[in-house]
C-alpha cells in the first residue's frame, strides 16, 4: 500500500498482476494517490466501503471474477468512473464489463499505454 494525503483520493486495483499493480502503484504516488490493491471482489468491496471513493481498476482476467456481482456491490458514483480491463480476444468479459457499466473497457495493451495518463486525469479532477 502506498499511503498519501487521504484526501486527495484512492487507486484501487483488483488484479493478481504484480508486476502491474507496481506500475500503478508508483503512477498512484506520482499523482500523490493512496493506492490499494485487492485480489477478490470480497476485499475490493471492504476497500470500496472503507474507503467511500475511490478509482477502481479492473483485471477482467482475474480467475473467477464475476463482473456483474461486482458492479452491483459497487456504489453508482464509483462505477461511473471505474475503468476494467482485459485480453483483447476476452470480448465477452469486454462487453460484460460494458453492460454492467464500466465508464471506460479497454484491451489490457490499451489500459498498459494508458493508465498513467488515466491516474493523472483522475488526481486532476478531485485536486
Amino acid at each position: 500500500m502506498t499511503k498519501a494525503n487521504s484526501d486527495s483520493g484512492t487507486i484501487l486495483l483488483l488484479a493478481s498482476d504484480l508486476m502491474l499493480s507496481s506500475t500503478v502503484s508508483g503512477y498512484a504516488a506520482t499523482a500523490q494517490l493512496e493506492f490499494q490493491s485487492a485480489l477478490t471482489v470480497e476485499e475490493t468491496i471492504a476497500h470500496i466501503a472503507r474507503l467511500g471513493n475511490c478509482l477502481l481498476l479492473v483485471d477482467l482476467g482475474l480467475p473467477g471474477l464475476n463482473i456483474a456481482n461486482l458492479a452491483h456491490h459497487v456504489p453508482e458514483n464509483i462505477l461511473a468512473t471505474a475503468i476494467a480491463y482485459g485480453p483483447h480476444v476476452h470480448e465477452e468479459k469486454l462487453a460484460a464489463a460494458a453492460g454492467a457499466g464500466f465508464s471506460q473497457v479497454m484491451s489490457r495493451g490499451q489500459f498498459s499505454a494508458q493508465v498513467g495518463r488515466l491516474i493523472s486525469q483522475h488526481s486532476f479532477k478531485i485536486n
